[in-house]
């Protein structure tokens, strides 16, 4: 075991621990070696849930709905109710159409066009969106209703149990 003794400061293998320090000098030698080992697991393919602040690895494209924040498809239901009313109709729109896409891609999600019978049983998530196919106009380009939403303008994505 390397150690590096001072009056001040230790080093134990790399690491960087206050010897004789006063308790905010220990905390922020503590924060700083903190978020440097975050910073390697990050460089290792490893992010963060910016809501629960649990890791996962990057590998894995459906743990991680990435869009300015990193949430974890657990986190998803209560960060979109809570971000969701922040946003502009544009914002909003655009991360809707991006998570609706994510989450048939890697959450086996469903495109219903309408409020599903049994989905608060049988549903593990459910969210609104604009159709993409219409743009939320409910019409098509030679103005007939659109089919894939019955001329609502909006769609439920359903993410099985």
């Amino acid at each position: 075991m390397e150690q590096r003794l001072s009056s001040e400061h230790a080093h134990v293998n790399g690491i960087h621990v206050a010897s004789e320090s006063s308790c905010p000098d220990r905390l922020s030698d503590i924060e700083r070696d903190v978020k440097d080992l975050i910073g390697a697991l990050v460089q290792l393919g490893v992010k963060r849930c910016s809501q629960c602040k649990q890791f996962f690895r990057s590998s894995d494209p459906g743990a991680l709905f990435e869009n300015g924040e990193i949430v974890c498809y657990s986190c998803i239901p209560n960060w979109w109710s809570s971000r969701s009313p922040e946003l502009s109709i544009a914002d909003r729109n655009k991360i809707e159409a991006k998570l609706s896409s994510w989450l048939r891609r890697y959450h086996r999600a469903e495109v219903l066009k309408e409020v599903p019978e049994h989905a608060p049983d049988t549903a593990a998530l459910q969210i609104v969106t604009t159709c993409s196919e219409c743009r939320g106009e409910g019409k098509l380009l030679e103005g007939e209703r659109c089919r894939f939403c019955n001329g609502r303008g909006t769609v439920w994505i359903v993410v099985p149990r």
